[in-house]
């Protein structure tokens, strides 16, 4: 099998002439930003070989991306090609703010924003149960501070690192309302789990674990999507980057998450992780980091529920939970809707911000998040050294 396959795609490359060099950056035939590797090192097509489809197999030589010792292969996160989610064409939210913005693809990866070899990992095992974290656990996570105009500091907003010196966060957390509100956003809290104490530790019968000190750096600057329009109730674009005034050391507590791909999202149903302290504009809610299982809910079928609302969902958004009394309330405003990539259990990504809840906790209605591989181009772009 492995023998008629490497003929197969060797064929395939000698017609085209590919050449290329493994490690590069590539797209897949959906459009995916992926690595250009051998082809066995990529688990995904390496388990459809014995029964792969005429079209998975039209998607391998598509994925085609050069030949060394062996075929190399662009490798993403499908085997299948994907046909693009059409519009909702009553998504246009206020001021042409339009709410079905497709996905951009036109751009060159950051080499700032690190790979799939140094994002997403943690000590801590990935567990579902329990509503506390580990000391160790979603080590990116960000609690962003501002202070008023009477010196009085507040944290009213979580992000999630992505770099050594850039945290992913919603627009709404540093433009508009949330300035007069709140204040000035100043500050940016890493490797924190109780905002009680300094250094943290959990007591055993037979031992005691503990973190090291959290760290708050200076914020230098942040930038709103630019088509994001805070007096709009939809919430389209909301995502904004948080440029520190430094570079942090990565350590065990604080570490960067991974970006998705392209066409890298969860089914309807699936179990996706929100964490944080509860801090919004709002008020707060614990001192300890929280986390929460919801599961993604249909976009359409959230769309309907929150135009009795007022309230349109485009497709730069999603939905998750609709429990009743679980809901996005655990998380922070700005914080990140998780979940693991398919090829390592292990490493986890970024599918969602926290951006807005009608009726939080309600059965029926689920939370609405910033859908972060709509704004990959974006991201990249942004990002400066």
């Amino acid at each position: 099998m492995w023998s008629a396959f490497v003929v197969l795609v060797a064929c395939s490359v000698t017609v085209r002439e590919v050449t290329a060099q493994s490690g590069r950056w590539c797209k897949t035939p959906n459009g995916e930003t992926a690595r250009c590797v051998s082809i066995y090192q990529c688990s995904q097509f390496l388990q459809i070989l014995k029964n792969r489809s005429s079209d998975q197999e039209r998607f391998l030589r598509q994925s085609q991306c050069g030949y060394e010792v062996d075929p190399l292969v662009c490798c993403g996160t499908e085997v299948n090609f994907r046909s693009r989610e059409p519009s909702d064409n009553g998504n246009q939210g206020n001021n042409g703010n339009n709410g079905n913005q497709p996905i951009d693809n036109n751009f060159t990866p950051n080499s700032l924003i690190p790979d799939r070899s140094m994002c997403g990992f943690q000590l801590a095992d990935k567990i579902f149960g329990g509503e506390n974290t580990a000391l160790d656990e979603f080590p990116w996570m960000a609690l962003l501070e501002y202070r008023n105009s009477a010196g009085v500091r507040k944290f009213s907003c979580g992000g999630s690192l992505i770099t050594p010196r850039y945290i992913l966060t919603a627009a709404h957390c540093v433009t508009g309302r949330i300035l007069q509100v709140v204040g000035r956003l100043t500050t940016a809290r890493l490797g924190e789990w109780d905002t009680n104490t300094g250094r943290d530790c959990i007591n055993g019968n037979r031992f005691s674990i503990c973190n090291e000190e959290p760290i708050d750096v200076g914020v230098e600057s942040s930038v709103a999507h630019p088509n994001y329009v805070d007096s709009s109730a939809d919430r389209f674009h909301d995502i904004a980057l948080v440029r520190l005034n430094r570079q942090v050391t990565f350590t065990d507590f604080i570490r960067p998450i991974c970006l998705p791909g392209l066409n890298e999202e969860s089914s309807v149903g699936e179990k996706l992780i929100v964490s944080g302290w509860g801090r919004t504009e709002r008020g707060t809610n614990s001192s300890v980091k929280l986390k929460l299982v919801v599961p993604l809910a249909d976009r359409g079928q959230c769309a309907v529920t929150f135009r009795t609302a007022g309230v349109k969902v485009g497709n730069g958004q999603i939905c998750a939970g609709g429990e009743a009394g679980k809901d996005s309330c655990t998380g922070d405003s700005g914080g990140p809707l998780m979940t693991t990539t398919r090829n390592d259990s292990s490493q986890w990504y970024i599918e969602g911000l926290v951006s807005y809840g009608t009726r939080c906790g309600t059965g029926g209605w689920p939370g609405v998040y910033t859908r972060v591989n709509q704004y990959l181009g974006w991201i990249h772009n942004t990002i400066k050294p």
